[in-house]
Parts: structure tokens; C-alpha cells; sequence
């Protein structure tokens, strides 16, 4: 078909166009208006015990502490390495993850080849409710704090010589996520134009559909004879 036979069948079917345009906002406007999620990664930082935050030997530079708190993500995790996404920086909600939780440790590296330089565990919540974000980060805090204490208290450890896990109160903000409007804008013009070849190709399959019924009129090709 030529482009101006392809132009009269969407002039003739205009509401098969109108119908997908109509289809592509809809859609469009429900996909942003449930396109919010909530995040947070809180640090749990494992030291020597009695030492402080500013000291420069507290431990937590330490390769056994390191290992310690690897045990303490390990158990928590029931055994299981935790799956990482590129960069240890990079939110989950950054891989296309929509609710998710993920207990490790801070690295350097990527998902092939890591390397653990500090002794603090991560707690990653991501989810669409803030209440169950905050409800599920808290949780699992705790989790990791209890956690830390039972392996210390299985190997028989004094109390006084416990290393001593904090949480850094400045990584548990919950931050809410939404769509940039140069992403909103770029969402309803990749829509219509979806929407615009989606009614283009169903009004030329329509107009061939009716053309091939029955009784259905065809156009009469008219010549001259010699």
C-alpha cells in the first residue's frame, strides 16, 4: 500500500486511533500513579569492643572482624550469599526490583569478583508501603544485632569481649521514589507513539476485514477501451 491509501483507511477508521491513544494515556497515567516505591539501606558497623567510632584501631578495618560480621550476614541469611547488584552503591530498586530485601555485606567489586573492606553488614528494604519498609528495616536490625550476640555467646566469648555492633543513625532514612517529570514526559510521548502504530495497524487490519466479508463493496476499477 502507498502512504496515501495507508492515510485514507486510518482517516476512514479514525476511532480505531482514537481508541488506542485513549488506551495508551490510560495506561500511561496508572503506570506513574503506581510507579512510587520506598528504599532504604541501613549500615550496621561491627567494632572492637569498648572502642569508639573516631578512634583510627577500632576494629573495624579488621580482618577478623570482617569475618565475624560476614558469619553474622551468613546466618542471618540462612546460609545463602545474598544476591548482589553491580556496584555495592546501587539501590535495588535501580535493577527494576519493585519489593525486596537484602541482608550482606558492604564490598567493592562487582556480582563476579568481591571484596569485603570493612566489617558492616547492609540491610536493603524496598517496597511500596513506607510503614512496611520501616516495620521490615527494623526487623531485620534486629536480626542482626541478636544475631551478633548468639555466635558470640556459642563460642563462649566473655561479654566483655564482645564486638560490639552499631547502627549508623543517619542510613535508616526512608526515601520515597518517584518518576522525574523528564521521565513522565518521556513515558506518555513513547506511549502515543505506541499507541499511534497500534491504531494505525488495527485500522488497516480492519479495513482489510471488511473488505474480504461477504456482499461487502469493492472498489471498481474504471479504463479506457480501445
Amino acid at each position: 500500500m502507498t502512504v496515501r491509501q495507508i492515510l485514507g483507511v486510518v482517516a476512514r477508521r479514525w476511532y480505531t486511533t482514537v481508541l488506542a491513544l485513549a488506551l495508551a494515556a490510560i495506561l500511561t497515567t496508572l503506570f506513574l500513579q503506581d510507579g512510587g516505591t520506598y528504599s532504604t539501606r541501613a549500615v550496621v558497623e561491627f567494632r572492637w569492643p569498648g572502642a569508639a567510632r573516631t578512634e583510627l584501631d577500632n576494629g573495624f578495618t579488621n580482618d577478623s572482624v570482617i569475618s565475624f560480621a560476614d558469619m553474622v550476614a551468613l546466618r542471618v541469611n540462612q546460609g545463602r550469599e545474598p544476591e548482589r547488584y553491580s556496584q555495592d552503591e546501587a539501590p535495588l530498586y535501580g535493577a527494576g526490583v519493585r519489593s525486596a530485601e537484602v541482608v550482606g555485606m558492604s564490598f567493592s567489586g562487582n556480582q563476579w569478583v568481591t571484596d569485603h573492606p570493612i566489617a558492616a553488614v547492609t540491610v536493603q528494604v524496598i517496597g511500596r508501603s513506607q510503614r512496611q519498609v520501616v516495620a521490615r528495616q527494623s526487623e531485620l536490625i534486629d536480626e542482626v544485632l541478636r544475631t551478633a550476640d548468639e555466635l558470640q555467646q556459642e563460642a563462649g566469648a566473655p561479654v566483655t569481649d564482645y564486638v560490639r555492633p552499631s547502627t549508623d543513625p543517619l542510613s535508616t532514612t526512608i526515601q520515597y521514589v518517584a518518576p522525574t517529570r523528564t521521565s513522565v514526559l518521556a513515558a506518555f510521548a513513547g506511549m502515543a507513539v505506541a499507541g499511534l502504530i497500534a491504531g494505525v495497524g488495527a485500522a488497516l487490519v480492519w479495513d482489510r476485514a471488511a473488505r474480504r466479508r461477504p456482499g461487502a463493496r469493492r472498489p471498481v476499477k474504471v479504463g479506457r477501451t480501445t
